[in-house]
């Protein structure tokens, strides 16, 4: 099941950086009806255009907000600099002592659920691959923006970090799933890809450099077992097709 809820800016961006791992909401009839391994999509209440995707881990409830916050470490829920007379003071501002008493509050722990996507585009028998600035070789890829697929995603991105126009070659769809941070999953969803431009370009906020290679090549810079995967996978579907 699905659900959605607002946050304030601050509370939005350290969700979105894991670092919020507890969002605190009266019990009422909405909120009861969340269970655990449902989605909820939390809207930035400053632009509500931004969301961010998470699923629900665990579910705890208790008889008042001041119970809650002490059954957890505040770093859990909220900034650094608040303190929890601050934040239940602000709670039994919205949500009066008879609602809580009627309803009881919860505790819902959260994991943030990411995804990019990104396209192993072929020319002849060689790989585009980006070099980027933090180090590491790869396929060019980037995260999903507001109302787009993934195969947008995967052109937009690969337009940006390499200057290349490409298309989606067939019916090729491959998933890697991994932890970047704590609190965050992260899926990255790879395509295969044909260039239509070879005019190619680093995005120098990112990359450092963009270069067609051999596949041997490719898979001795790519320094990622999963990754070296992805291009193998890629190829073969590749050369079966084409």
């Amino acid at each position: 099941m699905e659900h959605r809820m607002r946050l304030a800016d601050e509370y939005f961006d350290l969700m979105k950086k894991g670092k919020k791992k507890i969002e605190v909401k009266l019990n009422d009839e909405k909120r009861q009806l969340i269970n655990i391994g449902d989605i909820i999509y939390f809207e930035k209440v400053g632009n509500p255009n931004k969301k961010i995707k998470v699923r629900v881990l665990d579910l705890n409830r208790f008889k008042s907000f001041e119970e809650l916050m002490n059954n957890y470490d505040i770093t859990d829920y909220a900034k650094e600099d608040d303190t929890k007379e601050k934040l239940i003071e602000i709670l039994n501002g919205f949500y009066s002592n008879e609602e809580q008493e009627k309803y009881g509050v919860l505790a819902i722990r959260v994991e943030v659920l990411e995804k990019s996507c990104g396209l192993a585009v072929f020319k002849d028998d060689k790989v585009l691959l980006v070099h980027h600035n933090v180090g590491h070789w790869g396929l060019p890829k980037g995260h999903v923006e507001d109302n787009e697929t993934e195969e947008e995603t995967a052109i937009r991105e690969t337009k940006e970090e390499t200057n290349v126009d490409a298309k989606i070659f067939g019916d090729f769809r491959t998933v890697i799933t991994y932890s970047p941070k704590e609190n965050v999953m992260k899926d990255v969803v790879f395509f295969v890809g044909v260039p239509l431009s070879d005019d190619l370009h680093v995005q120098e906020s990112e990359t450092q450099e963009v270069k067609y290679v051999s596949i041997d090549e490719a898979l001795e810079l790519i320094n990622n077992n999963e990754a070296s995967e992805v291009v193998r996978k890629a190829y073969d579907y590749y050369i079966n097709n084409k």
